[in-house]
């Protein structure tokens, strides 16, 4: 019998430790964003339920990586205010959310999502508007 919880833990926890969320944000905004960032690996472990383990790890191998890479585009975004920056850190979530959810990823222009963001919002705040965002555009994937 497969061991979905185990195949998450090994997988998640390899993901989690060579991130460096830890480089931009705090303790705090870096644990809200693994949280979010374990719910969704654990969407695409599900979908391995019937594979063995090797077979698994290959086809979560493009999903982790993009996610990994998600979650740090996301934590340079919300602390970035270098108007390039900020567009090539919304580049890089695009482009990591058409690899996790499908070409039909899109987000909204990054000017018009920073408009929906109150005035004097904190990291934490930002963090959870664009992880919104993400969930809400992936069912357009």
């Amino acid at each position: 019998m497969i061991d979905l919880e185990r195949r998450l833990r090994r997988t998640f926890s390899s993901m989690a430790a060579n991130e460096s969320l830890a480089d931009v944000l705090d303790a705090t905004d870096a644990a809200q964003m693994l949280k979010w960032g374990e719910v969704l690996a654990r969407q695409f472990v599900l979908k391995t339920s019937e594979m063995e383990d090797d077979a698994a790890a290959e086809y979560l191998a493009p999903y982790f990586t993009a996610l990994r890479r998600m979650m740090r585009a996301i934590g340079y975004w919300a602390v970035t205010t270098d108007a390039s920056e900020s567009m090539e850190w919304w580049n890089r979530i695009e482009q990591n959310g058409k690899t996790l959810y499908g070409d039909g990823f899109i987000l909204p222009r990054m000017t018009d999502a920073r408009a929906q963001i109150p005035f004097g919002a904190v990291r934490p705040q930002v963090i959870a508007f664009v992880q919104n965002l993400v969930e809400t555009q992936k069912a357009k994937g």
